[in-house]
């Protein structure tokens, strides 16, 4: 591998990038124009082509002409164990980060990637608050390379800089072994989701989830629709409710709502196949990769020692099929939590432990004391599900429900039952070495952490809770937060002295 002379000299992205710039201006100028598209198909005697809508397409044409004028511009290269990237057309700059420094390095393609042979890149770094470096495409050789130069010289900067070396100095011997880093031992394939399983996730998504958003997306265009087609919708949609009698009405309901709830276990049921398609997971020398996708192919990685915590969860239908969602949270920036980390949707309990063992090996042979919260979580959940909403509900439909909106107070004895169990379900478990919790009634959640990645622990107190010798525990990581509610102050102090003695007489590497 010459990753030598491939990262020494500034290399541009592949010619091919140019087709993709100008994708992401066709993209954007289909959000802009949308409307004006659907009048010229639907509507052509509207007139709608002024002086704002040809300036707004000429400037388009001008940002596609820079785009692609970015691109000769733009440059990426390994010097002094940093990468480099200059770009810039009217104003340059230029972005230096240290290897050291670089969390992810992942690979995202489309079909147009996959029949050109190329990826799409993108490169996190620690503290960022979105992408460090996004390279649109180059080929699957140099960007296998690049990464490889990144892992290695992140594996050797510690146990390979000479002591009157520099990080940054071109001589170190860990730079010099990422230049020509050693073969890697090849990945092992932890598991492969076949159709079946895909089919399984797909029926235990939350679809109510994905009803919600083509109800928000139907609202917010609502406007642009009716001035496109000169149809007022809503005022339709009043005559309509108004004309209809009441059994029509209800008709309406029970036919409407099903057919619209079938449309969102469908949708979800569609991406599901599409964002996971033939998933796999292989655990590599140094933590995870993932693949997955049908049209665009992902892949993911992870880094065991960058990722702070487990968390898994299961709905009532996953803990049917015995699986559970597996979220590997990584010390990284916010656009990688959020979009790039490992996130399996689902597993079976198996394959569960073999990630659990991976993160945290001594796990299994360290005894654990189990605690609960305090009985009076039941009372918070009861008054924020149950009273608030039932009472905001009796004001909104009391004046128009005739008397039937006393129904919704059917719905205090269930909530109080479930608060109840909210209760009995939350419990944390504490080794020497970790913490694990465990809650929830219809969505069981779970949270796997070890003491030596806590960068700090805090204690909030209420003047409720004051008085009543409660407190809520939170233990920060650099992934986000742990929190164990409603413990005695005592023991969220004992348990505060007893982590940061950990934390700080432990000499593992937290990242």
């Amino acid at each position: 591998m010459e990753t030598t002379t491939t990262f020494a000299q500034p290399t541009r992205q592949s010619a091919v990038a140019i087709f993709f710039i100008l994708g992401n201006v066709f993209r954007i100028l289909l959000r802009q124009l949308w409307v004006l598209i659907l009048i010229v198909l639907f509507n052509p005697k509207k007139q709608v082509f002024n002086n704002f809508t040809l300036f707004f397409l000429g400037l388009a044409a001008v940002g596609a002409v820079i785009s692609i004028i970015n691109y000769f511009k733009f440059y990426f290269y390994i010097k002094d164990g940093e990468l480099v990237l200059e770009k810039g057309v009217f104003r340059k700059t230029k972005i230096n980060v240290p290897l050291d420094r670089v969390q992810t390095v992942n690979f995202k393609q489309g079909i147009l990637h996959q029949a050109l042979n190329v990826v799409a890149v993108e490169i996190d770094t620690a503290g960022s608050i979105g992408k460090e470096f996004s390279l649109q495409a180059i080929r699957k050789e140099k960007a296998e390379a690049l990464r490889a130069v990144v892992e290695s010289f992140r594996q050797h900067s510690v146990s390979s800089l000479q002591p009157d070396s520099s990080p940054f100095s071109g001589g170190t011997a860990a730079f010099q072994q990422a230049k020509n880093p050693e073969p890697q031992t090849a990945p092992l394939l932890l598991f492969h989701l076949s159709p079946l399983d895909l089919l399984k996730i797909g029926v235990s998504q939350n679809h109510f989830r994905t009803a919600g958003i083509i109800m928000v997306f139907f609202l917010s265009f609502l406007d642009d629709m009716e001035d496109a087609f000169d149809f007022d919708l809503a005022k339709k949609i009043e005559e309509l409710l108004g004309l209809a009698k009441e059994a029509e009405f209800m008709s309406y309901l029970l036919i409407g709502v099903p057919f619209f709830l079938i449309v969102s276990f469908l949708i979800t049921l569609f991406n599901t196949v599409l964002r996971y398609f033939n998933l796999r997971l292989w655990r590599t020398e140094n933590g995870f990769k993932m693949e997955s996708g049908l049209f665009t192919r992902q892949e993911v990685s992870a880094n065991l020692r960058k990722i702070q915590y487990l968390r898994w969860s299961s709905s009532p239908l996953m803990r049917w099929f015995n699986m559970v969602s597996v979220r590997l949270q990584q010390a990284a920036s916010v656009q990688v939590s959020r979009k790039l980390s490992v996130s399996v949707p689902g597993c079976y309990e198996e394959q569960l432990e073999a990630l659990r063992s991976a993160y945290f090996p001594e796990e299994k042979n360290l005894p654990e004391e189990e605690h609960g919260v305090n009985h009076r979580i039941v009372r918070r959940q009861f008054v924020l599900t149950g009273l608030l909403p039932v009472a905001v509900l009796l004001l909104l439909t009391h004046s128009w429900s005739e008397g039937l909106s006393w129904w919704w107070l059917l719905w205090l004895p269930v909530d109080l039952w479930l608060s109840i169990r909210h209760f009995r379900t939350w419990q944390w478990f504490v080794s020497e070495e970790g913490v694990r919790a465990s809650w929830g009634v219809v969505n069981r959640k779970n949270v796997l952490l070890q003491w030596y990645k806590v960068q700090a622990v805090s204690i909030r107190q209420s003047y409720f809770f004051r008085r009543t010798h409660l407190a809520h525990l939170t233990l920060h990581t650099a992934a986000g937060t742990v929190q164990i509610p409603y413990i005695p102050v005592a023991k969220a102090r004992a348990v505060q002295d007893f982590v940061l003695y950990k934390a700080e007489t432990d000499r593992r590497k937290w990242m």
